[in-house]
C-alpha cells in the first residue's frame, strides 16, 4: 500500500531514530488496524494494567482484578500508533465515573480549542 503524503525515503527508523531500527522478534504481533501491515516496532511497553476508573463492590476487594497489556506499537507503513490488544468499550465504560459533558470547564476548553483548529486549518 502506498501513501502519496509520505515520501519514499521515510522509514520508521529515519523518522523516529530513537525507535529500535530492528523489528521485534516476537511472533504473531498482529496487523495494523489501518493499513493491514504487520506490527513489528514497539513504541512503548508499559506492561500490564487494570482498566482505570473501575468501581469495585465490597465483595470484589479480595478478588483478582482483570489486567490488560499496554504494549503500544507503531506501524512502519502508515505510522499509526496503536495497542495490539484492546478492551471493548462495553468492558470499560459500563460504570464510568466521569462524563465530559457534565464539566463546564471541559466544555469551555473544547469550544475554544475547536475554534482555534477551525481557524488554523481553515475549516470554514
Amino acid at each position: 500500500m502506498s501513501y502519496d503524503v509520505l515520501e519514499q525515503n521515510h522509514t520508521i527508523s529515519n523518522i523516529t531514530p530513537g525507535l529500535n531500527a530492528q523489528p521485534n522478534t516476537l511472533p504473531n504481533l498482529g496487523t495494523c488496524r489501518f493499513c493491514g501491515a504487520g506490527l513489528r516496532h514497539t513504541f512503548v511497553d508499559l506492561g500490564m494494567s487494570p482498566p482505570c476508573e473501575t468501581i469495585l463492590e465490597r465483595a470484589q476487594l479480595n478478588q483478582m482484578e482483570a489486567f490488560y497489556p499496554l504494549h503500544v506499537f507503531v506501524c512502519d507503513q502508515c505510522f499509526l500508533v496503536q495497542l495490539q490488544e484492546y478492551v471493548t468499550p462495553e468492558n470499560i465504560f459500563s460504570e464510568y465515573a466521569y462524563f465530559s459533558s457534565y464539566s463546564d470547564s471541559w466544555l469551555a476548553h473544547a469550544k475554544v480549542y475547536t475554534k482555534l483548529m477551525i481557524e488554523r486549518f481553515k475549516l470554514n
